[in-house]
């Protein structure tokens, strides 16, 4: 293995015959040297492909600058196959402008909380404290957050939180990443171009998808009786989509509202490491887990059999069955629940993964309101109504963190005060907000729907499915009907700003469209899917459940239970 070295500005040392090191693009004013870099398993460059590479951007031999005059894609054909996991040797020097790592949120699973973290994974944060010394960890060691190899590790000082040698860790990881996007290597012959086991392996990939694709899609019209079968229900559809279009600015409202759901939820499953290229167009994984896997398919598996919930009822003006409902609450309530190891690894502020942990917070609750809507089914087990109980946790969950929101935007008191006792922690962990015209809608909004969603969940205790939706069953026939997909759509919407919100902190979408969709989809749109039946039929109650018939005898369940035990 050969050694590359930067030191100072524009100057590159190299072994004869080695491929010139990125870390020549790192020199600094100052002379320090920001990386050593073991370049393991990089086949030698001939002297007339060296010299030919660098005549023309007028560099000396070995140097590779970022701001060379190569043709296009002339460093990305030089070399065709990407190397194993390199090591990156701690560097000689530690100067000012090493940047500051963000500190893992939380210790580590099996850590010992004493221990001093001695070094630290540069693709997540990962903060290594285990007994055993690092250097003594085998060679496939590998980053129980991300799993990235042990050569991504670099040494960690406590005492600045910094890692040493932050600035060419950086640099190396986005270079990496540029070489993997690009498919860069060296192909056995040593000319330029993809080697011939990428491009096979390329054209299978894309041949394989479009081929899925297209059986799945010929299966659907020959579900459909064929071509002119298939071709007679699109017809249908649209003529239902028409004719079932609401009156009024009730029609407008629905509509306006479910087609952006709907645009939103395609564009994310495009967008979806499940749908691959060339049919869509996921983004960048950074985790290659299996609990990242298992959040990744249940993730596009609910919003699309809540897609599917959606275009039924908007469409046909008709409601799924049970197997759509357990499959559809599974798979939100996986997503809802995997996805704290990816919390590591997410890039935000304190505010946006505490955001992203509320969100998660009213998905998995909202699948206590489906099992709420589904209790009152003439052929629901009886075993339902507990079942609603345990959803009780995130119902309270949603409320603290919706309450910390408030908090944090309390104005700053006076230090010992009894406003600044009861905000100083919520301001801890959510940092500084703006509060903003986006903010303040965000945080007031959520923390009305928390408080009703637990008076909600409350009232279904005290009273069972009978006499909870009796008034709806009686009097809001609009209500009774849309109650079976409400809570599935109020999943979806919450689902999708978390997966927006992540476009928009990854820089795959605008932040300022993405926090807008979040106020939106996150916000707004909850209440108008609560009140979705006053769209269809204005005379509805607004608030069925809590509307109670004087005609009917209602006794609190614990009054029940309390007869049965006296007779």
């Amino acid at each position: 293995a050969s050694v590359a070295l930067s030191v100072g500005p524009g100057v590159s040392l190299a072994t004869r015959g080695a491929r010139p090191s990125r870390v020549s693009r790192l020199g600094r004013a100052d002379g320090a040297i920001l990386a050593v870099r073991r370049v393991a398993g990089r086949p030698a460059v001939s002297s007339s492909r060296a010299s030919s590479s660098s005549a023309g951007s007028g560099l000396p031999t070995g140097g590779v600058g970022r701001g060379e005059n190569l043709p296009k894609g002339a460093r990305a054909k030089r070399f065709r196959r990407r190397s194993p996991p390199v090591a990156c040797a701690e560097p000689a020097v530690t100067t000012q402008a090493d940047a500051e790592t963000t500190r893992a949120n939380a210790t580590p699973a099996g850590a010992d909380d004493t221990a001093v973290a001695t070094h630290i994974c540069v693709d997540c944060g990962y903060l290594y404290t285990t007994s055993t010394p690092f250097d003594a960890q085998r060679d496939n060691f590998a980053c129980p957050q991300c799993d990235a190899p042990k050569s991504r590790f670099a040494a960690y000082d406590p005492a600045s939180g910094k890692a040493i040698g932050a600035v060419a860790a950086a640099e190396l990881r986005r270079a990496d990443e540029e070489e993997a996007e690009e498919e860069v290597g060296n192909d056995e012959a040593g000319v330029g171009g993809p080697s011939s086991r990428t491009r096979t392996s390329n054209a299978a990939r894309e041949v394989g998808t479009v081929a899925a694709f297209a059986a799945l899609s010929c299966a659907a019209v020959a579900g459909a009786g064929g071509p002119t079968g298939a071709a007679a229900e699109v017809t249908r559809a649209l003529d239902l989509l028409v004719r079932n279009h609401l009156p009024g600015v009730g029609g407008v409202v629905e509509d306006s509202f479910l087609g952006l759901l709907a645009a939103c939820t395609v564009y994310c499953l495009w967008r979806s490491s499940v749908i691959p290229r060339p049919v869509g167009n996921p983004i960048t994984r950074r985790s290659r887990t299996n609990a990242s896997w298992v959040h990744v398919l249940s993730g596009a598996g609910a919003l699309a059999t809540g897609l599917y919930g959606v275009v039924l009822e908007r469409v046909y003006r008709e409601s799924p069955g049970w197997t759509w409902m357990w499959v559809s609450s599974a798979l939100f309530l996986t997503n809802a629940l995997t996805y704290g190891p990816l919390m590591q690894i997410f890039k935000a502020s304190k505010e946006g993964k505490y955001a992203m942990q509320l969100g998660y917070s009213f998905v998995a609750s909202f699948q206590g309101v489906v099992f709420i809507a589904w209790s009152a089914q003439p052929d629901a087990p009886d075993w339902m109504y507990w079942a609603v109980m345990p959803f009780w946790y995130f119902s309270i969950a949603k409320l603290w963190e919706s309450t910390e929101f408030v908090l944090a935007l309390a104005p700053d008191a006076e230090a010992g005060s009894f406003l600044d006792n009861v905000t100083a922690g919520s301001k801890q962990r959510l940092g500084k907000m703006n509060p903003d015209a986006a903010t303040l809608t965000y945080v007031s909004l959520n923390a009305f729907a928390a408080i009703f969603d637990n008076c909600y969940m409350a009232l279904y205790t005290a009273l069972g499915p009978e006499q909870f939706w009796h008034t709806s069953r009686v009097f809001d026939d609009a209500d009774f009907h849309l109650r079976l997909v409400k809570g599935t759509t109020g999943s979806l919407t919450v689902a999708l700003l978390i997966f927006i919100s992540t476009l928009g902190w990854r820089r795959q979408m605008s932040m300022d469209v993405a926090i807008w969709l979040n106020v939106i989809l996150g916000s707004v749109g909850p209440w108008i899917v609560l009140f979705w039946h006053e769209l269809v039929d204005p005379s509805e109650d607004w608030f069925p459940q809590f509307v109670f018939d004087p005609a009917f005898d209602y006794h609190p369940l614990w009054q029940t239970a309390s007869q049965i035990a006296g007779n």
